[in-house]
């Protein structure tokens, strides 16, 4: 008890603390350093894999116009803070719950007579989780199980009151509070863990369309809710082993691991679309249908959103993602056409229709009137007989719009993310009427970092009725949270990572380069990150570390202190990032070029970058040139290796890399790729399998790591190109983590040490400081 008085003392005065500095920041609320650089520390390894340096965001959930929720995770209270008045109200005492309720979230119903916790949770894939749910009366200070403390899938309040669904071995439940007593209603009766899966997504929807582990949606009143069906009957399994606990009599043998997985060109999920009246305790599920004529009996549902309490919105693609067709329903059923959409040039990207009274906004790829070709932009659509008209550009220019934050229905005023023009590695936060009437204004573009410098990169969350929002500034320094009022007035620092920023003080920093290197007609983005007593007399070891995949940046103004931290400062390697080709928000004429043609274009840009920069600055060190990546970056690094005829690059690590396209999974690559046959595109499938490649390699240090329990890009792919360098009689290192998902989460300073070894061999360097 008295552990746990001192610690609810400690973690007040930190509250304290963090309101106690909300003001307007200025130059003299930062310790300027007044140490000497030969004082300060370089980043070590163990900085980086035990995340020492962590900027921490908004911790806080609008809950009303002026209120935020806030959960403390140590002391288990809630809080509501009103940034109106100023005046904090405890909502929860963390006594209060028992110990085997110690909870992971929390969530309160509408009606704030409830309190949802979340305990025992386990993850299952990169959103998914399974958990134990157990319900606190407010007034009455009980406590109820959900499903007697089963495991549970996802469960979600209303909107308007304190009913909940959840999902339960698959199927749906509806939950409501009488006098007191709970009701339990079940929806759908279909579910099979594994196979069918009902208001959450399979494997495929959740990685790569839905991005979450939610496929049901509330009507806006509460009183309907549409949900997802995945039957994933006829998708393959892909099989892997878990090993278990070395010497545990208990896994004696391996466990055998199956996922239903579809792989390119292999059936896909079947999905439908429901609607149920949660009103009437004897309504059915109506189905919604898809529009199997445009898009085909092999389609994929992109997105679900409700356009108001009686009509629901769904996007439906064909299997390869370039026809679209958003149809409207009804709550029995009935459908109509609203908007088609075919991109000629590559793929559709997922849209949600935002309802503005009789207009629609929507993400589209609009014209920029510059020779990039088009950038996303928000487009006003009248809605008018059944159908969305008369579309306005609100955003014109050569800047991409990342989301739609809001829309201020009172004062008519949409704000968004978006990059400023011509700097993709930026994320501002502007405004602009909903008629049109004037250009977008820039909110956050004035905003200083504690350290003076402009911030670039933002992201932002509004209250109910968009009088206040949360603006969190994300680079180029340390995190600052900050509320604001609808003037764009300063209202609270909420959080400036000042411990953080202190650290930071005591530490060598790399210093940065922008550039652009035109190569193979593009302007290819280049960041370079120098040792902190950098000297361009000297020469330096280069490691370039790669994503590249489509559609995607690796230069962003976002501050982590993360590997390259240490290489810079440690090791004093010069640290580089390429976005060239096919990377995002340069316009679509650079994005497409990728299209059909994944492990082309985005590897001859990194190749000849490379090598443009080893020929302009004399202190890049040629023979000691590297490159790493993961994921689809481990590809990358693979396929460069493969493919560098002139050996730009010496050495390189491929982390949990896709080796062949044939072995990934197919919503996901037939975006980018189509499909697999002889009339369609084997021949670029074939030509960017890194396997039939792998005499490239030969000459080259390479190191191949990846994890035997990898649920994403499975180990198969490590094999596959282990097999195929093997038979070449090609020499290669490999590190196996046994056990491990794609993000090597339990071995990480095994496997940071192990890519330190590595490079001190290449680049003949000594061991960190």
């Amino acid at each position: 008890m008295a552990r746990h008085t001192i610690l609810r003392f400690l973690v007040l005065c930190g509250y304290l603390l963090v309101i106690g500095q909300s003001r307007t920041v200025s130059h003299a609320d930062v310790h300027v350093s007044d140490i000497d650089d030969h004082v300060k520390k370089p980043f070590t390894l163990e900085d980086i894999y035990l995340r020492l340096f962590y900027g921490y965001g908004f911790n806080g959930t609008w809950i009303s116009d002026t209120e935020i929720i806030i959960p403390d995770y140590v002391t288990s209270d809630l809080v509501i803070y009103d940034v109106a008045t100023g005046k904090t109200k405890q909502i929860f005492d963390g006594w209060k719950l028992p110990n085997s309720y110690k909870f992971d979230t929390a969530v309160m119903s509408a009606d704030r007579q409830y309190i949802l916790f979340t305990y025992n949770t386990s993850q299952v894939f990169r959103h998914s989780k399974v958990m134990s749910y157990v319900i606190y009366d407010v007034n009455r200070g009980t406590y109820e199980n959900i499903a007697n403390g089963a495991a549970i899938s996802l469960a979600m309040w209303s909107p308007t009151n304190n009913d909940i669904v959840y999902v339960q071995d698959n199927d749906i439940y509806y939950m409501t509070f009488k006098n007191g007593q709970t009701e339990v209603r079940r929806l759908t009766k279909t579910g099979i863990p594994g196979i069918i899966y009902n208001g959450i997504p399979d494997w495929v929807y959740e990685e790569e369309v839905f991005g979450s582990a939610t496929a049901m949606w509330y009507s806006p009143d509460g009183q309907h809710l549409a949900f997802a069906t995945f039957n994933d009957t006829v998708v393959k399994n892909m099989v892997y082993l878990h090993y278990g606990v070395p010497g545990s009599l208990d896994d004696q043998y391996p466990t055998e691991v199956q996922i239903k997985y579809p792989k390119v060109g292999t059936p896909n999920p079947t999905v439908s679309l429901s609607v149920i009246d949660l009103t009437d305790p004897s309504s059915k599920a109506i189905s919604l249908k898809a529009p199997v004529d445009a898009v085909g009996s092999d389609h994929v549902l992109f997105t679900v959103n409700w356009w108001q309490a009686s009509h629901v919105i769904a996007t439906w693609t064909n299997r390869v993602q370039n026809q679209s067709q958003l149809i409207m329903y009804d709550t029995k059923g009935g459908s109509n056409l609203i908007l088609a959409n075919e991109e000629t040039e590559g793929w559709l990207q997922p849209n949600r229709p935002i309802k503005v009274g009789n207009h629609a906004l929507l993400l589209r790829l609009e014209d920029s009137g510059i020779s990039a070709g088009r950038f996303r932009h928000i487009t006003r659509y009248e809605y008018e007989g059944g159908k969305f008209v008369s579309p306005v550009d609100l955003t014109p220019g050569p800047s991409e719009v990342h989301m739609i934050l809001a829309v201020d229905s009172l004062k008519k005023i949409v704000y968004y993310l978006a990059t400023a023009p011509g700097e993709p590695n930026q994320r501002n936060l502007y405004s602009v009427p909903l008629n049109g009437s004037q250009k977008p204004t820039c909110i956050s573009c004035a905003l200083l970092t504690p350290e003076g410098n402009k911030c670039t990169y933002v992201s932002a969350s509004f209250s109910r009725l968009r009088s206040y929002y949360t603006l969190i500034c994300f680079g180029p320094d340390p995190i600052t949270v900050g509320i604001y009022n609808s003037d764009h007035q300063f209202v609270l620092g909420w959080n400036n990572n000042t411990m953080l920023r202190d650290a930071l003080l005591e530490r060598l920093m790399p210093q940065r380069r922008d550039m652009n290197i035109t190569v193979n007609g593009y302007n290819s983005r280049v960041r370079l990150l120098l040792p902190p007593d950098f000297n361009e007399n000297e020469s330096y070891p280069m490691l370039v570390h790669v994503y590249a995949g489509p559609n995607t940046v690796r230069i962003t103004d976002v501050l982590k202190v993360d590997y390259e931290y240490y290489l810079t400062t440690n090791k004093r390697i010069i640290y580089a990032w390429i976005d060239g080709r096919g990377s995002a928000y340069k316009g679509s004429k650079m994005l497409f070029e990728i299209y059909r043609s994944v492990g082309t274009v985005e590897v001859e840009d990194t190749i000849a970058v490379t090598a443009a920069l080893q020929k302009q600055y004399k202190w890049i060190d040629a023979n000691r040139t590297g490159i790493w990546g993961w994921s689809y970056g481990g590809f990358t690094t693979g396929m460069t290796l493969a493919t560098d005829t002139a050996s730009v690059f010496k050495c390189g690590i491929s982390v949990a890399p896709v080796t062949s396209w044939i072995y990934y999974d197919s919503i996901y690559t037939e975006r980018y790729m189509g499909l697999p046959t002889p009339e369609d595109n084997l021949a670029g499938y074939n030509r960017t399998d890194i396997t039939r490649q792998a005499e490239g390699i030969r000459g080259k240090k390479f190191l191949l790591i990846h994890g035997t329990g990898d649920d994403n890009v499975h180990y198969q792919q490590a094999m596959a190109l282990a097999k195929a360098l093997e038979y070449r009689d090609i020499l290669f290192e490999q590190i196996t983590y046994t056990d491990e998902a794609h993000s090597l989460q339990n071995v990480h300073p095994h496997f940071y040490h192990t890519m330190d070894k590595f490079w001190n061999e290449c680049f003949g360097l000594d061991r960190a400081r």
